[in-house]
């Protein structure tokens, strides 16, 4: 990819199309054919967006399926959520739902990677009958919160709501960006390489291309910031405990792969096994890669090539 001052939130082989749901409008990126390709739906992680399948997707489309890969709620190009709510990720299911209901799509694969893994099996075992095959990518089911620890897991979401409430109460919360510019698009990338779910520079730059907004978009001298909703960064008021995450893995029908990296966020998260082994028809594999390891250029094909074995 080419080092410049634009962006190409679009890649080549690839369309955008918008999906009107009844409560806001998510963006997604789509390859593979819209009537003959086999329905395929695919979930980044948190903070990512669309991009994050852009070596994935094209391959899946060869082999036969229509890949549509969304932005979520607060990422992207899709819309935020309404100033005063927050984001849970529970709330993702619904959105994945009626994403799915205005495909008009009855039964799909389902692929996705960290916190759009969670989702992903998380809708598998809520509704079962619906996915065909079901991959997650370094990520199942949800971070938790001991019985014990939920006042406090709340209190924390809503001194940070309130807070936010305060500092916004004059602003247009839904159409203002904050945080800090970057110089350039290369500036940028360089500092994703460094967030969570560390990535190489080829890879951020993928990522950059739908995360980024122009300072001034009519001249990209005056820099980038994440386009982002901010509230993504807040505490999560709920978070399901590991007995709930494990009847949702119980629940899970659909065959299923779990692709670990080596260098990844699952390799010292015990729990990650067990819940692995409590949907019925899985299997684990691990990996050489980091946490996007889907996307990154030591590891992506690879990865590609166990998931569409597994898939075929």
């Amino acid at each position: 990819m080419s080092l410049n001052q634009t962006l190409s939130a679009v890649p080549e082989g690839a369309e955008e199309i918008r999906l009107k749901l009844p409560h806001l409008e998510l963006a997604a990126l789509a390859w593979g054919d819209p009537e003959e390709g086999k329905p395929l739906l695919a979930l980044h992680g948190w903070l990512d967006n669309a991009m994050t399948f852009v070596k994935l997707a094209p391959a899946l489309a060869a082999a036969g399926y229509r890949v549509v890969a969304l932005d979520f709620a607060g990422h992207g190009f899709s819309d935020w959520r309404p100033a005063g709510q927050t984001y849970l990720l529970l709330d993702n299911c619904f959105d994945v739902q009626a994403a799915v209901m205005a495909l008009g799509w009855k039964n799909f694969t389902l692929i996705g990677h960290s916190m759009g893994a969670g989702v992903a099996s998380l809708l598998a075992g809520a509704h079962p009958k619906g996915i065909e095959k079901l991959v997650l990518i370094d990520g199942i089911g949800t971070l938790t919160t001991a019985d014990k620890d939920a006042a406090d897991q709340l209190g924390q979401a809503m001194a940070r709501w309130i807070g936010h409430q305060e500092k916004n109460r004059e602003k247009d919360v839904l159409s203002s960006f904050s945080g800090k510019i970057y110089p350039s698009i290369e500036l940028a990338a360089k500092a994703r390489m460094l967030g969570v779910g560390a990535v190489d520079y080829p890879a951020a730059l993928h990522l950059c291309q739908r995360a980024l907004q122009a300072a001034d978009p009519a001249d990209a001298s005056t820099g980038w910031f994440w386009r982002s909703d901010s509230r993504l960064r807040h505490p999560s008021a709920f978070r399901l405990t590991e007995a709930q995450n494990l009847s949702f893995m119980a629940a899970i029908e659909a065959p299923t792969l779990m692709l670990e990296g080596d260098k990844g966020l699952m390799v010292k998260r015990p729990e990650i096994a067990t819940r692995v082994q409590t949907i019925k028809n899985a299997q684990k594999l691990l990996l050489a890669g980091g946490h996007h390891l889907h996307l990154e250029e030591a590891s992506c094909e690879a990865t590609t090539a166990e998931i569409i074995k597994f898939l075929s």
